[in-house]
């Protein structure tokens, strides 16, 4: 009964899981954090690294419970926790009304060409967290979705992301037309992608080996 009250959820709250998305939720608090919850060790001093996510949640003030490896799975429903829970509140878009507009050259990313990467109606999370990790790991500046029937950024996002959407901001928008049209009138290029050149209509088509990189870009993926 005792380990039934303790893991009674905190209202509005979400259970980040494994090791990556719940070291770095930890590392960078932008999120409320709640509980951590380790798989208890039997007969042995326990895997060095939940060790460190213990002191790491105990310097953020965060309580630390060890229960049985079947608890983590009824947290996280059965998926790979790899003995880590982490209860946490949801970690939303940020609106792009709030955010900071860098020049090339400044900023976000130094001497470089900006890169934005635009995400329109992606909607499996797990293609959601694949997006986010690839953009992370290739220098991606920013990432915008769409507001609406887009996936939220859920625990199985940041699992599939290996933690990354903890690490850096993803903004969203509720006129993606509108916002594609200012940054190509304030002389952003704007390119998406296509299986086959006969099926695009008004637009030009160009090999991504001819395609010069001498602005500003953003790259549209979706539908």
């Amino acid at each position: 009964e005792r380990k039934a009250a303790a893991l009674e959820r905190t209202k509005g709250s979400e259970i980040l899981f494994g090791v990556a998305p719940c070291w770095l939720a930890l590392a960078r608090a932008r999120r409320a954090l709640f509980r951590l919850f380790l798989k208890e060790q039997r007969g042995g001093p326990g895997r060095p690294l939940r060790a460190e996510l213990a002191l790491q949640a105990a310097a953020r003030g965060v309580p630390v419970l060890h229960v049985p490896g079947r608890a983590l799975d009824t947290l996280c429903r059965g998926r790979p926790h790899q003995g880590v829970c982490l209860e946490a509140a949801p970690l939303p878009f940020r609106s792009l009304r709030d955010a900071e507009e860098p020049r090339p050259g400044h900023g976000e990313s130094g001497d470089r060409r900006l890169l934005w990467l635009v995400l329109e109606h992606i909607q499996d999370p797990m293609n959601l967290g694949a997006l986010l990790r690839s953009a992370y790991f290739l220098g991606v500046d920013r990432v915008v979705a769409t507001h609406s029937n887009s996936c939220p950024l859920t625990p199985i996002v940041s699992k599939a992301s290996a933690g990354a959407m903890e690490v850096f901001d993803v903004y969203s928008t509720d006129d993606l037309q509108g916002f594609l049209k200012a940054k190509s009138a304030e002389g952003w290029d704007v390119v998406g992608t296509a299986s086959r050149p006969e099926d695009v209509e008004g637009v030009p088509v160009i090999s991504c080996s001819e395609f010069r990189w001498d602005k500003p870009l953003i790259l549209v993926i979706g539908t």
